[in-house]
């Protein structure tokens, strides 16, 4: 980590500059074009490339984590196309009893949305939860997430089956949000869909927006009344980059549901085949987040550590055979012990004794659960002050998760946890107490009626005139190409959306695919069918999905 501090954050600088300017004149040919077609009226089309413009800046960081002009070709689209005043606000104000809320796609149940959408519809129990997804994938929703929202009495509508592109579908996610008294947007980053429909903020309900992306580009500045941050670093950036007010500009920490061990550690241990006196060393998260850098894996850092203790055991849950391991694992003969996803989680964080949070990315959510075992957590943190929001931070976490600057350090403390059992139980502990106290039953449920008092009784957010998008070209961005950065072609983003685009649209655009790729096969036909076909399914399968 020493040498990620110094020389290799020197070349991401310089890389991440030239990256960032590369990306954001790929971007700006993207709003060139899409402010051509809803000058023009091919407002479906308009609202599909300003997508692919928002998937761009996610992937390809632009230097922008708001686009002003995009957001005003959107709006100015929703003020057009959505229908007149639907909207009739029956609670009294401050006290919502109908929520909406409103996501893209949760068929993933090990991702951080799906588990915290779950979560504050059981903790906010008193409430009628429903739900939108505009762009469900063909999965089905979890049934965990089915079974909230039926138990709160609400419904679940896939946007998928309306016939039509993302006007359409605008249009609809509009009419349901009538009857509820506010709307809570967890969109993925670069979903139009909501800030189409929400465009007339006085014919709309009060709409918060929840910042999980909050190190990313995002649409819905101009149309959320509150942005719900779930994190000090992301408020921060809500404020400074994206030109939230400060009155609008909140925080809710991550809500998490209580944990209770049903196996004592030393149980937890002989049921995975672990010796009872052992030391487990456990980290869990999503495949991506352990990407190895310059060379240098998850598993490589943990190398010399594991030699000098021979009762210690790296357990990592989530990379699967994504990342190759294989001779760190040998040279530790066998301590490191590498499981692909699982749902269930809870007998790891019941046998661990230590939690390791991944790298290079962080996992706060996985911290989070790890800390309400009673689990001493350590996070590695090699970036100057002004970028926070590349580390882990969050309300719970804050004064007892041990955060690291180097490889020196961190070996240093986990020798410590290692050694020190009262140390890593006291620590523990208290971790335990203040997560509970932060993130948990009535404190956080004090924090969230804040937020929907806020969001009621506050005039609807109204920004005036757009702003030209100007790139940002130092830290935190700099690093972004490098950590969260993802290669997608643009003729890639294009094909991903050939079944939302207007009919005319997606054949030209297959047919010069066909020209300057070839034919390979019958399956590229599947791209000339609309969308709403192939979702057709899931719509009529379950009654338990509404497409009024």
């Amino acid at each position: 980590m020493e040498k990620l501090a110094t020389d290799i954050f020197t070349l991401w600088r310089e890389e991440g500059r030239q990256n960032i300017q590369q990306n954001f004149e790929v971007f700006r040919s993207l709003v060139t074009q899409t402010k051509d077609l809803a000058e023009h009226g091919q407002y479906d089309a308009a609202a599909v490339y300003a997508q692919i413009a928002g998937l761009h800046a996610v992937h390809q960081h632009c230097g922008l984590l708001a686009s002003f002009e995009l957001e005003q070709i959107l709006t100015s689209i929703g003020l057009k196309t959505m229908p007149g005043s639907l909207y009739k606000n029956h609670s009294l104000p401050g006290q919502p009893k109908n929520i909406l809320h409103v996501a893209s796609n949760i068929a993933e149940p090990f991702s951080g949305i799906p588990r915290l959408l779950r979560r504050w519809i059981q903790q906010d129990s008193d409430r009628s939860h429903s739900l939108v997804l505009t762009q469900q994938s063909p999965r089905n929703v979890p049934k965990i997430c089915q079974e909230a929202v039926s138990k709160s009495n609400g419904k679940i509508y896939l946007l998928n089956g309306c016939i039509g592109g993302f006007v359409s579908r605008a249009k609809r996610l509009r009419e349901i949000a009538a009857s509820a008294d506010v709307v809570v947007v967890h969109a993925l980053e670069h979903d139009v869909i909501p800030t189409i429909a929400f465009a007339n903020k006085l014919q709309s309900p009060p709409v918060i927006r929840v910042n999980h992306g909050d190190n990313c580009f995002w649409f819905g500045v101009s149309t959320s009344d509150i942005v719900a941050n779930l994190r000090v670093s992301g408020m921060y950036l809500s404020q400074n980059r994206r030109g939230i007010e400060k009155e609008r500009n909140m925080l809710i920490p991550t809500v998490l549901e209580p944990f209770y061990r049903t196996l004592s550690r030393a149980e937890a241990k002989e049921k995975l085949g672990l010796a009872k006196n052992s030391v487990l060393l456990l980290s869990i998260a999503r495949p991506p987040k352990y990407r190895s850098l310059e060379g240098i894996s998850f598993a490589d850092t943990h190398i010399q550590l594991l030699k000098k203790y021979d009762q210690a055991i790296l357990l990592v849950v989530g990379p699967g055979e994504s990342e190759d391991w294989s001779a760190a694992i040998q040279e530790t003969q066998g301590r490191i012990i590498v499981l692909k996803q699982t749902e269930d989680t809870s007998i790891f964080y019941q046998a661990a004794d230590i939690y390791l949070d991944s790298f290079p990315f962080v996992s706060i959510t996985s911290l989070l659960e790890a800390g309400s075992y009673g689990l001493p957590l350590v996070t590695r943190y090699p970036y100057s002050d002004g970028c926070e929001i590349l580390g882990a931070d969050m309300p719970g976490l804050d004064g007892n998760m041990i955060r690291v600057r180097d490889t020196k350090e961190y070996e240093a403390i986990l020798s410590r946890l290692i050694e020190d059992e009262k140390f890593r139980l006291f620590l523990g502990e208290a971790t335990q107490r203040k997560i509970t106290e932060t993130h948990i039953g009535n404190n956080w449920l004090k924090l969230l009626n804040d937020i929907y008092f806020h969001a009621s009784i506050l005039p609807r957010v109204n920004i005036q005139s757009p702003v030209k998008d100007m790139m940002f070209l130092g830290e935190p961005d700099v690093f972004f190409p490098r950590i969260h950065g993802f290669k997608v072609e643009i003729e890639e983003l294009f094909r991903w959306h050939l079944n939302v685009m207007p009919a005319d649209l997606r054949l030209r655009f297959w047919i010069d695919d066909i020209k300057k790729n070839g034919f390979t096969g019958l399956s590229q036909l599947k791209y000339l069918l609309p969308e709403w076909l192939k979702f057709f399914y899931l719509i009529t399968e379950n009654n338990f999905f509404h497409r009024q």
